[in-house]
């Protein structure tokens, strides 16, 4: 391993309703294309890359699943803190929550 490189694991628990669905696995392809580290995600016995749309979703997470995020790479801590606003967010779906058409 590099010097620079740094390997961060960490819990995030998905909270919007919906779960890891295609738009939120989406969400973090998008986010994980940013960095130059590696992100995998695992949940229950199953891993997946952040980079893998198809993958993602086979983790079947649904809300209040926790996830655990493996992060290695010289750009970890960035990675690290995007990817725990993006769950702590709910994947921008939190605002459904409140929206007539769900009440």
């Amino acid at each position: 391993m590099k010097n620079s490189e740094k390997t961060i694991k960490q819990d995030c628990r998905i909270i919007n309703q919906k779960g890891l669905h295609a738009r939120a696995a989406a969400q973090i392809v998008t986010l994980c294309n940013q960095y130059q580290s590696l992100l995998t995600l695992t949940h229950k016995n199953k891993s997946a890359s952040g980079l893998s749309l198809i993958k993602l979703l086979t983790l079947d997470a649904p809300q209040g699943s926790n996830i655990t995020i493996s992060i290695k790479g010289v750009d970890a801590e960035s990675a690290s803190q995007a990817i725990n606003q993006l769950f702590v967010n709910g994947f921008g779906e939190l605002d459904e929550l409140t929206s007539p058409r769900n009440k």
